[in-house]
């Protein structure tokens, strides 16, 4: 559910662009996609019991981009935002792996799964650093979308090319860690349940 959230507003941006009909479907999808931020926030709120950092954040980026998108009738405005938004984030996990001595991958798994993963430190560094360089990347290839495409095609980039990143990215992270895993944990991996399924039969 949560993880459809942090979807939904590309997903509407997305849509907005290429069902709305308008001669310029930019600027229905950006109002579009700053609407369902907003409601990404709420719902976040309502599932959580609290305000996220990073979807308040992306909220105020999205609001401020957003908005100079449309008082300026310039798409640049919001095709930088994508990419203002992935190296902040990169920027997050440096900052706290090198100067709060934390890693957000390791809060974000060991949230997630109750028993206390007994992972070496050099590893866990490893993977965190994995992501920040994989946003930084995404964010020059995101301007070089940008600047060298069609518009319609970098907004199915924004919504392709930022998936598939989080999915190699989970991937990776999963591939290093999962012999780590519990076994509670790993029988409850999309993998293992497709394969009990296919047992069944």
């Amino acid at each position: 559910m949560k993880l459809l959230l942090d979807f939904f507003p590309l997903a509407v941006f997305v849509g907005v662009y290429f069902f709305s009909g308008a001669d310029k479907p930019i600027y229905p999808a950006v109002m579009g996609l700053m609407i369902a931020s907003v409601i990404q926030t709420i719902g976040s709120r309502i599932i959580t019991g609290k305000f996220e950092k990073l979807h308040l954040w992306t909220l105020l980026v999205t609001l401020a981009f957003g908005a100079l998108t449309l008082i300026f009738r310039n798409p640049e405005f919001v095709q930088w935002k994508a990419s203002i938004l992935v190296w902040a984030m990169a920027g997050v996990f440096v900052f706290r792996q090198i100067i709060s001595k934390k890693l957000l991958i390791q809060e974000m798994l060991q949230s997630a799964i109750e028993d206390k993963l007994d992972i070496p430190e050099k590893l866990w560094r490893k993977v965190n650093m994995v992501w920040p360089v994989g946003y930084t990347l995404f964010g020059f290839l995101n301007l070089y979308v940008a600047y060298n495409f069609s518009e319609a095609f970098w907004v199915k980039f924004k919504l392709f090319g930022l998936m598939a990143l989080t999915v190699l990215l989970l991937a990776y992270t999963m591939l290093k860690l999962m012999p780590y895993f519990p076994e509670e944990a790993k029988e409850n991996t999309p993998d293992n349940k497709q394969a009990d399924a296919s047992t069944d039969d």
